[in-house]
C-alpha cells in the first residue's frame, strides 16, 4: 500500500513520463541523460491533529529542465502539470486537493552551466481529504 506522498508522487510520475519520453528522475542526473528532463526535489508530509484523526497536507517540489533555446517548452510543461494537479481528485485511493494559493511555478536561466539551461521549479502543496 502507498502513503499518500508516494500516491500523488506516483500521479506525478506517470504523468511527466508521458510529456517527457520518460526521463523523469528521482534526484538530479549525474550523466548526461538528454533534454528535456524532470526531477523530483524535497517531498514533504504535514499533519494537522483532530478530534477524529489527523489530516495531512503533501508538497512536492519538482525541477523541469531542458536547453538554453527551449524555455517555451520548460514553461508548458510547467503549467501543463501544474493544471493537471488542479483537476487531481485522486492519487491511488487517496482523495487529494491542489492548494492553489499555495502552490506555484518559477522559471529561471541557470548559467553555472554553459551553454546555460532553463530550470522550471514546481512546488505543488495538496491537501488529503
Amino acid at each position: 500500500m502507498r502513503t499518500a506522498e508516494q500516491a500523488i508522487h506516483d500521479v506525478i510520475w506517470k504523468f511527466l513520463s508521458g510529456r517527457l519520453d520518460k526521463k523523469v528522475y528521482e534526484s538530479r542526473p549525474m550523466n548526461d541523460v538528454g533534454y528535456p528532463f524532470a526531477d523530483f526535489g524535497d517531498l514533504q508530509t504535514k499533519y494537522t491533529g483532530t478530534k477524529s484523526g489527523a489530516l495531512s497536507q503533501v508538497s512536492i517540489n519538482l525541477n523541469i529542465w531542458d536547453t538554453e533555446m527551449n524555455r517555451k517548452k520548460v514553461s508548458e510543461i510547467c503549467n501543463d502539470l501544474f493544471f493537471e494537479t488542479i483537476n487531481m481528485k485522486d492519487a491511488y485511493g487517496f482523495k487529494v486537493s491542489l492548494r492553489v494559493n499555495d502552490s506555484g511555478i518559477q522559471i529561471n536561466q541557470d548559467r553555472t552551466v554553459t551553454p546555460p539551461v532553463w530550470r522550471g521549479m514546481v512546488n505543488l502543496v495538496f491537501d488529503i481529504l
